[in-house]
């Protein structure tokens, strides 16, 4: 059965509108405003507590994840103050006088590739006692997903990472030793060797452009040593991993890492 023209004409008018109407719409689309940034710092300051989350100018590149630790920085940090505001007014109703709170977050973007970003965080807190606490916290950010991701997926299923975790055990020592200026072992502070992949991880810049130099394995106070002894920062060189990277990531890493800070000034 042939179709009337004047339906043809109507058929074809809604079909031209709807299309119309449909390109509107994926043009607000493109029109829509991007997701307001987050600030670069929060600082809070009260009797009973100063609070401060700082973050790297280089964050900005990647809105999603900085509005994330923005946010959950916040609200951890206001619910800090909350408490020691109940705290102190406990303890000072029971006759002490208690020094006001400190927690700080600051946040390092220290390298990225083509696929990977990597974040850690130092954080600092004071609730009294013979002195302040400190703890770290790390992001590996993939860049193509747009979504953070465990450090287990860094390494290729069931990588034998023996070697890497000697390695780590190895340089703890010779770190320590270094600062305490004789041969000390793992083992002698009463400490266990740990896991690299248990371990805050970051990601080292390479010598060659755009590629990753190292692992790094962040340990606070009291992981690996004593309190005294300080925290240990300790790079597991690419090379030292080679064939136990993830293949999604293998091509990332290529280079010598390259110095650490202290080493270049």
């Amino acid at each position: 059965m042939r179709m009337r023209p004047h339906l043809l004409i109507t058929v074809a008018f809604c079909a031209l509108t709807l299309a119309s109407c449909s390109r509107k719409d994926e043009a607000h689309k493109d029109d829509a405003p991007p997701v307001a940034a987050a600030p670069l710092e929060f600082a809070q300051t009260t009797p009973d507590a100063e609070v401060k989350l700082t973050f790297p100018e280089a964050i900005k590149a990647f809105p999603d994840l900085h509005n994330r630790l923005y946010s959950e920085g916040q609200s951890e940090l206001k619910a800090f103050g909350d408490q020691a505001a109940k705290d102190r007014k406990e303890l000072s109703a029971a006759g002490s006088e208690p020094p006001p709170y400190f927690r700080s977050i600051t946040w390092t973007l220290p390298a990225q590739s083509e696929h990977l970003a990597s974040l850690y965080a130092e954080q600092s807190e004071f609730t009294g006692g013979a002195h302040p606490n400190a703890n770290y916290q790390s992001v590996l950010w993939d860049k193509t997903a747009k979504q953070a991701i465990d450090a287990r997926l860094l390494f290729a299923p069931n990588a034998d990472l023996a070697a890497a975790d000697a390695f780590l055990c190895r340089q703890i020592e010779a770190e320590r030793s270094r600062r305490n200026q004789t041969p000390t072992t793992q083992t002698a502070t009463g400490f266990t060797c740990p896991k690299l992949i248990d371990s805050h991880l970051a990601l080292v810049a390479s010598t060659t452009s755009g590629k990753i130099g190292a692992i790094e394995a962040l340990f606070a106070p009291y992981e690996v040593g004593p309190y005294a002894e300080g925290a240990y920062q300790i790079r597991v060189p690419q090379a030292v991993l080679r064939g136990l990277i993830s293949p999604a990531y293998a091509a990332d890493f290529a280079g010598e890492p390259v110095p650490p800070p202290a080493a270049t000034q």
